[in-house]
Parts: C-alpha cells; structure tokens; sequence
C-alpha cells in the first residue's frame, strides 16, 4: 500500500527559511539526476544549524560546512510518515520536479533540428563557413532568446536577405522592405542586421579601418552592394584617375581636368567606375592639403592621387578596393604621428599599400628641423620598425604637409607610370 503524503505536517517540519538552502538543493538534485549519497552545505548560518541539527537530531556543530546524508533525510520522511519517499517529500513541497536531462536533451535536438533544416536548403555559396559558426558561438541563440522557433525564422530571413545580394546599390531600407516587409528590419542593433552582416563578414573578411561603428556598418554593407542612409555622405578625395566606360561616377571624373574631385560612397556603389589603373601607381596621402597643392602645381600632370582626409571612412575603403581589384599598385603617405602609423597600418595592410617616402630616412631628413612634440602612446609601423625607434628618440612629430616638395616631386616624376 502506497504511503500518503500529509502535506501539512511536511510543511510544518520543512518549509521555515532556515531549512529552504536544504530544500533548494534537494530540488536541484532531483531535477539533475545526480545520486549521490550525500552532499555540502556551504557556510550555514547559526540558523540552518540549529534547524538542521533539530531535523536529523544531532549536535548543532560549527565547521564551515555541513554534509547531509541523502538516507539519514530518507529516514526523517520514512519514520514521521510524511511521504513515501524523500523526493516525493520535495515535489509536495516546491511543486512538479522538472527532468533537466530530459529537457535539455529536448533543447538539442530541436536545435540540430534548426541547421538541419537550413542544410536541406540550397543556400548560397560560401555560406557553410557562417552556418557553421552560428552552431559553435552562441549568437543565434543569443539572437532568438534561446527560442529555436525563433531562430528558424531568423535564418530563413537572413538567407532571403543574403540571396539579394550584391545589391546594385538599392538602399538597405529598401531592401528590408522589398524583402521583410519591414523597413526597419535590417536597421543597426536588430537581430537579423547582426545576422546578415555577420554572414558578409564570414563570406568576404576584411578589416575595418574605422573607429566608428557607423563606418564599419557602411563600408560592409557597401561592399555587398547596399547604401546606408543613401551614402551621400560618406566621400572621398580624387584626382586624375584614369577611367574609362560611360559610368556616372566615371563620366565626372574623366572630365575633372586636373581639378580635385570628391566622389561619394553612393555613386563608386551604383556606377562603379571602370578604372583604367591596371599596372599604374596610385598615390594615397592623408591630408587634402596635399591634393590642394598638386593640383594647383601639376594639374592634368599629377600622377593619380587619393586623399583619406585622416581616418578612412566607408568611401575611402571601398574605393581603394576597386582600385586595387582593377590592378593598381598603391603607395601611401601620411603623418609622422602615432595616429598616422595607425592609419598607415591598416592600409598598407589591408590593400597591399608601400610607403611612399613614408620611412625612417623621410622621418629623420624631416624632423632634423622639426619642432611639433610627439605626444601619445607610441605605435609600431609594421613596414619599417627603424621608423617606430626613430619617432621614440626624436619625439618630433612632422605633419604631412612639412614634405611638401618631396611628395610633389615623385607625383611629377610618376606621370605616365604604367
């Protein structure tokens, strides 16, 4: 015959505060499955003492811990005939016992069952890579609030997004919109945005130069062929690169005869000039001053020159990887300080840039009559270490525009480089 349970002298016995520590961790070893024959209560109060001590009917004690033996509390229940057994005790006490075993089983199956289900479609190249590190990190989940229905309609999303793209240069509300039926779906800081661009990232890896999230978010969506908030804003500074065909972007600066030029983000997206720079040298600097003053000297005569105006933004990277795509071998030349070894960093690692008379023996010619103080933390310039050492004994800093005649002079001398 099975032992009822009296629920009411339970409760009198076992639910007081300073027994709910003992109860929580009965709940908890159930619900886990573990067997094992005892277990420790850490640092109990003077209270779980004295209750604990009353319960099992020995000395209160006074180690940092208590051990509690599963059948000694087996024995409480059996001999006060409280319930059939100490777990049936527990679930009359703090309600139903889940099966975490059994649930978090649960749990992975219905999240292989996810990727399955995104496997047995034909998704586009170069997605595995993304797909696969969306099993391993965490972030779909993260995403979908540990829902896996959710997070089926996320990636069934993301995918429609990412079969759209490259774009030929539609804004990123229009093609939420035309996609979503949200406008606003795709917009920074929403779950599907941090989806689709992780996938971009995963398919063409290149690394942001800006330290603005904003100008991350626009180069990456640009090189997919999308514009943000229109790219109108987003420019950069040209002067007489070569370019042929019958492009927007490409009629305009055909026709700049020797005039500085800015191009924005939305025209190099939705009209990509056909460059005509194979083989030839592309000169990059830092400042506009030096765009200003080649101009003005050699006009139609100046080599090709591309301005980043300090910290390259979304235009600036995206032109400079159409330009090293069409075949051109790019230089750059910046600032002699700790911002401007940074930048130079990124650029001649990312597009394969050389320094252009941007080295220790520039440096050292220049500073010898400088008189800007270097301040800052310094920064390692991975072409040259010599010039990193050489700014760290002179701390002279020497902008740009101080080697004026020597930039004009190789831009002069560059003329016809092929």
């Amino acid at each position: 015959m099975t032992r009822a349970i009296d629920h009411a002298r339970l409760k009198r016995i076992f639910d007081k505060p300073a027994l709910a520590r003992l109860l929580t961790r009965l709940q908890t070893r159930f619900e886990r499955g573990i067997d094992g024959p005892s277990f420790t209560l850490p640092h109990p109060t003077l209270d779980e003492r004295k209750a604990i001590a009353s319960l099992l009917g020995r000395p209160t004690g006074s180690g940092r811990s208590i051990r509690i033996a599963i059948t000694d509390l087996e024995d409480v229940i059996q001999r006060g005939e409280l319930a059939p057994d100490l777990r049936t005790a527990v679930e009359s006490l703090r309600g139903p016992l889940k099966n975490l075993a059994s649930e978090k089983a649960a749990e992975q199956q219905a999240w292989q069952a996810v990727f399955d289900d995104m496997e047995a479609e034909i998704n586009p190249p170069g997605i595995e890579a993304w797909r696969d590190k969306l099993r391993t990190d965490g972030l779909l989940k993260r995403l979908a609030k540990g829902d896996p229905q959710a997070a089926t309609i996320l990636l069934h999303q993301a995918l429609s997004v990412i079969r759209q793209l490259p774009g030929q240069g539609q804004t990123l509300s229009t093609l939420a919109a035309n996609t979503l039926g949200d406008a606003h779906a795709l917009d920074n800081g929403r779950p599907l945005a941090t989806l689709v661009k992780r996938a971009l990232k995963q398919i063409e890896p290149s690394e942001g130069l800006s330290d603005k999230q904003e100008e991350n978010d626009r180069e990456q969506w640009a090189s997919a062929g999308i514009l943000v908030g229109g790219a109108i804003t987003s420019t950069v500074l040209v002067l007489n690169l070569p370019v042929a065909g019958e492009s927007l972007a490409g009629n305009i600066t055909a026709h700049q005869h020797g005039q500085p030029l800015w191009l924005t983000l939305r025209q190099l997206v939705r009209d990509p000039p056909p460059w005509q720079v194979d083989g030839r040298t592309v000169y990059i600097c830092e400042n506009p001053a030096v765009v200003a003053e080649a101009a003005d000297r050699w006009g139609t005569d100046c080599a090709p020159l591309v301005c980043t105006y300090g910290q390259p933004r979304a235009a600036v990277n995206h032109l400079l990887s159409q330009l090293q795509a069409a075949g051109a071998g790019l230089v750059y030349h910046g600032d002699f300080d700790w911002p401007g070894i940074s930048i130079a960093n990124g650029i001649m690692r990312r597009f394969a840039a050389r320094p252009w008379h941007f080295d220790e023996a520039a440096y050292r010619q220049a500073a010898a009559e400088g008189k800007m103080a270097l301040t800052g933390r310094p920064v390692t310039a991975e072409w040259d270490v010599g010039l990193t050492e050489a700014m760290k004994e002179k701390e002279i800093a020497i902008p740009e525009e101080r080697l004026l005649d020597m930039l004009l002079k190789s831009l002069r001398l560059a003329k016809g480089d092929s």
